[in-house]
C-alpha cells in the first residue's frame, strides 16, 4: 500500500467514508489488540478498548496530518484507554494491591519505534494463511497450543506445525526484526 493511497484514505476517512475507515480498522486493529494486551493481560477487554478508539475516531472524523500521525494518535488513544481501564479497575476493586500501578517511562523516540514494530509485525501477519494467522494471533494472545488446537479445532501437531511454518515466514519477513518475535513469542 503506497503512502498516496494511505494519505487518500485518511482524506476520506475525514470525510465519513465507512470503507476507508474498514480500511484503516482492518490495517491496525490487530496491532492494537496486541499493544492493549500488554497492560491489560485480557484479550477481551483489549478487543473492547480498541474498539472504543475506533468508534470514537468514528464519531469524531477526527484530522489526520498523515499516516503516522493517525498512528501514533491510534496508539496514544489505547495506551491511555488502557491506563484508565486499570484505573477505574483499582477504583471498582477498592483495593490497591488487585493490579500494581502502572508507570509508563517512554519517550516519545521509544513510543515512535514501538508503534513502527507493531505496524511491521502487524503487516508480515497479514501477509500469512488465515488459518497460520489466526494461530500467531492466539499465540501471541497468550494461548497455548493445546487451547489453540482445541479452539481451532485440530490436533496440536497441527498447531505446533503451523506456528513452526508462520514463525519461519515472519522471520523472513521482518528481517533484522526477528528479535520482535523472541519478544512476542517467547
Amino acid at each position: 500500500m503506497s503512502t498516496i493511497y494511505k494519505f487518500n484514505n485518511i482524506q476520506r476517512i475525514k470525510s465519513g467514508n465507512s470503507q476507508a475507515f474498514k480500511e484503516m480498522f482492518e490495517e491496525f486493529y490487530t496491532p492494537l489488540c496486541s499493544f492493549a494486551y500488554k497492560y491489560l493481560k485480557d484479550s477481551v477487554s483489549s478487543a473492547d478498548v480498541v474498539q472504543d478508539v475506533f468508534l470514537s475516531i468514528w464519531n469524531s472524523h477526527t484530522d489526520f496530518s498523515n499516516v503516522g500521525a493517525l498512528r501514533s494518535y491510534l496508539f496514544t488513544c489505547v495506551r491511555n484507554s488502557c491506563l484508565n481501564a486499570i484505573r477505574n479497575a483499582k477504583v471498582n476493586e477498592h483495593t490497591k494491591d488487585v493490579f500494581p500501578d502502572v508507570q509508563c517511562h517512554d519517550t516519545a523516540d521509544e513510543y515512535e519505534i514501538e508503534t513502527m514494530v507493531y505496524a511491521e509485525v502487524h503487516k508480515a501477519i497479514k501477509h500469512l494463511s488465515p488459518q497460520a494467522r489466526e494461530v500467531v494471533i492466539h499465540s501471541m494472545n497468550g494461548l497455548t497450543n493445546i487451547e489453540i488446537a482445541e479452539e481451532l479445532k485440530v490436533s496440536v501437531n497441527t498447531i505446533k506445525t503451523m506456528k513452526k511454518r508462520a514463525y519461519k515466514s515472519l522471520r523472513e519477513k521482518l528481517g533484522g526484526m526477528r528479535w520482535v518475535l523472541v519478544i512476542l513469542f517467547g
